[in-house]
């Protein structure tokens, strides 16, 4: 029924539909290169971290007139590890790591998300992990 080059041609037919996959997996680079972490107070810029190159845990308080809360930065992960606000949502919340994700104490007007530089965000493709 199936003749040699019906295999042969299935064969490089498979082969084929890999190549899209080796090329986008070679240009995006999987690690998290370029992430950085955004802090904001009343939507205004307090602070940045480098988060690719952070290594070990780093701790530092962020004191308003609304309250206070105390920042963990580990490895390549940032958190709110205490805070003063009545509901305690935004220490729920655990540790962020990935563009795109947000850490917010609204009593506190904090905000915390994770971007990434511009080398990379550009690029409209979503990798495959």
């Amino acid at each position: 029924m199936f003749k040699k080059w019906d295999f042969i041609i299935i064969i490089a037919l498979l082969c084929l539909s890999f190549i899209p996959e080796l090329i986008f997996g070679l240009s995006l680079d999987k690690s998290s290169t370029g992430n950085y972490a955004s802090i904001t107070l009343d939507g205004k810029p307090y602070k940045t971290i480098d988060l690719t190159n952070h290594r070990g845990e780093e701790q530092f308080p962020i004191e308003t007139e609304h309250g206070y809360n105390i920042i963990a930065v580990r490895n390549s992960s940032i958190g709110i590890i205490e805070a003063d606000c009545p509901d305690q949502l935004c220490i729920k919340a655990g540790f962020i790591e990935k563009p795109g994700e947000l850490l917010v104490c609204l009593p506190h007007k904090l905000m915390i998300e994770i971007k990434t530089d511009a080398s990379t965000a550009g690029l409209d493709v979503i990798p495959v992990h």
